[in-house]
């Protein structure tokens, strides 16, 4: 059984867990201190997908009709996030489970269906959806809304749920 919370997205432009880790990882002298952010999921910018989606292919459309940058931004992570589902599927013995708890965050105004799409991959190396389950964030530090084109009045919703994605493996 693996249970885990990967990233919702890049840390570039989500948490920023490079920028928050740099210090202890330069006091541990550990290597790539200064550039963490770059080896983590979506790092390094691509402009072509390597998985193929259903379940999202419409918001994917979206975003990069919307702006072409934050579109490759938003592929890198999907990318490596796809190869670590490949990564970490051959590791579960027939009748094992996998349990990720995803966020759907919003991307230029598009929420990016982040469970559908662990569902999808995880379907597409040999394993059963069981369901999702919905829970709601009770506490959190960020506002419930933002403005991330600093416009007046402009704002949208922050994450308010997590999703736990289930499956167990053929």
């Amino acid at each position: 059984m693996i249970v885990t919370s990967p990233p919702y997205g890049d840390s570039h432009t989500t948490v920023a867990y490079g920028q928050f880790s740099r210090w202890a990882n330069e006091w541990f002298n550990l290597p790539n201190a200064k550039n963490l952010d770059n080896l983590l999921m979506g790092g390094k910018k691509q402009k072509k997908a390597i998985f193929e989606t259903k379940t999202i292919k419409n918001e994917l459309q979206k975003i990069e009709q919307a702006d072409c940058k934050r579109y490759s931004e938003v592929v890198a992570f999907l990318n490596d996030y796809y190869n670590s589902i490949k990564n970490i599927a051959p590791t579960i013995r027939s009748g094992g489970c996998i349990c990720y708890v995803v966020g759907n965050r919003n991307v230029k105004g598009v929420q990016i269906p982040l469970d559908y799409f662990t569902a999808e991959m995880f379907e597409k190396q040999g394993f059963n959806h069981e369901k999702t389950i919905v829970r709601r964030i009770p506490n959190k530090r960020m506002p419930s809304k933002t403005s991330p084109t600093n416009k007046h009045g402009a704002k949208v919703d922050t994450m308010s749920n997590e999703y736990i994605v289930i499956m167990t493996k053929k």
